[in-house]
């Protein structure tokens, strides 16, 4: 193999040559056998460099001509492949040359972004599609390129939107799937500050899916519904120790109501004898209360309704509570011991929340999103409750209502005709 060395030509022979100093090397350059810092060590026949005259570099055997760099494995275990980088886009070439279906990957940097494509580079040509992408912003893009498909866009994309959202979006069919394996449990949690907030999961027989919230703490029960599809009912559960949850969790609160509900049928109440004890008849005073009671139903309107609808307003019969209280007290009896008598208190706190200016989103040269938009609130109060005065705020305001069970209140009233 000729060559140059300084201005002086000299030629390496097949046998071990040391060269000490710099080395300027006219035309192409074949190297045989391992190139080590005390020379070359011909000991194999074939080139394992090529440096060709336009700058190509080809290692493994191959051709430089195509690419700037061009790596060959001829010892892969399972396919024969080539790595290369091109004077054109993508810079970087996997390629498998291994006679299976021409399919090849590469890495494109444009300067906003690392793009992965595939396609065909058999014939020297760029892949032509994009698989993903991480831009600039640290964002992370798998089947698409858009960065703000969250609003409704028909383009199918996973996105990680670092410091936003994560967000995946299909135009049609199902979204995703979460596979949970042979025992019941938890399939997605959702935490806040590491701390379980919520579940969806299965439980029961049949794996009936759950929805829950996260474990309330000393004496909590983790309120969950589980879903019967063999029953068609909806079902009280308990997440934490995947269980029923039979008489234990409420529908609504004393501070938070529930309005109309509508059903085909009535509630059912228990009433087992072998679920009572201390079965009795109406005492004297509780038959005179009784009797009391049925001169103190009345008609009325709620005040919210006549807020709402003025006129309209809808009339409703039955008693007020703090005449029901006062009926038992006249007979020297507590109305809180009776279950047809509710009174619950609670602790409100107004939170004055200020608005909110709208801010446009901000785009930079690429696309990209680099301020989110945010849209115009105006302000408003905020009302907070707790169950407790320890709970709440300096300057919570108390707020107690009285409640009455009909069901009871009615059969309480027939007792005594």
């Amino acid at each position: 193999m000729a060559g140059y060395v300084g201005t002086k030509a000299v030629l390496l022979s097949t046998t071990a040559a040391t060269v000490g100093g710099d080395a300027d090397i006219g035309g192409a350059l074949d190297v045989g056998g391992a190139f080590t810092s005390q020379g070359i060590d011909d000991n194999a026949n074939a080139t394992a460099i090529t440096i060709d005259s336009s700058e190509n570099v080809g290692i493994g055997g191959i051709a430089a001509s195509n690419s700037k760099l061009h790596v060959f494995d001829s010892t892969a275990s399972v396919d024969d492949y080539t790595i290369h980088i091109e004077s054109y886009t993508p810079a970087l070439i996997f390629q498998d040359i291994s006679g299976g279906p021409a399919i090849d990957f590469g890495i494109q940097v444009d300067g906003s972004a690392m793009m992965f494509r595939y396609g065909d580079a058999s014939s020297g040509s760029q892949l032509a599609s994009e698989a993903m992408r991480i831009d600039a912003s640290g964002n992370l893009l798998v089947g698409g390129s858009t960065t703000n498909h969250q609003d409704g866009s028909s383009q199918e994309q996973f996105s990680y939107m670092r410091g936003s959202f994560l967000a995946v979006s299909r135009s049609q069919g199902t979204v995703a799937y979460f596979n949970r394996q042979s025992t019941d449990g938890d399939i997605v949690q959702f935490r806040k500050n590491g701390s379980t907030v919520g579940s969806i999961g299965v439980g029961g027989s049949s794996a009936q899916p759950i929805i829950g919230s996260g474990n309330t703490g000393s004496g909590g029960t983790a309120a969950g519904l589980r879903f019967d599809r063999a029953n068609n009912s909806i079902q009280p559960w308990n997440v934490v120790t995947n269980a029923s949850a039979d008489n234990i969790i409420d529908l609504g609160f004393s501070s938070i109501r529930f309005d109309d509900i509508y059903a085909t049928n009535g509630t059912i109440q228990t009433s087992d004898r072998n679920d009572k004890q201390d079965i009795r008849d109406l005492t004297e005073a509780e038959q005179r209360v009784a009797v009391a009671c049925k001169g103190l139903l009345k008609a009325w309107r709620w005040k919210s309704a006549v807020e709402e609808k003025g006129d309209d307003a809808r009339i409703h019969c039955g008693i007020i509570a703090q005449d029901l209280q006062a009926a038992f007290a006249a007979e020297g009896l507590d109305a809180g011991r009776y279950a047809m008598f509710m009174s619950n208190t609670w602790w409100e706190h107004d939170v004055e929340v200020p608005a909110v200016e709208a801010v446009a989103e901000v785009l930079d040269e690429d696309g990209n999103v680099v301020t989110e938009a945010v849209e115009a609130v105006d302000a408003y109060t905020r009302t907070d409750t707790y169950d407790t005065q320890e709970e709440a705020p300096e300057g919570a305001t108390e707020r107690t209502r009285l409640g009455v069970r009909y069901s009871e209140l009615l059969a309480f009233i027939i007792g005594a005709l």
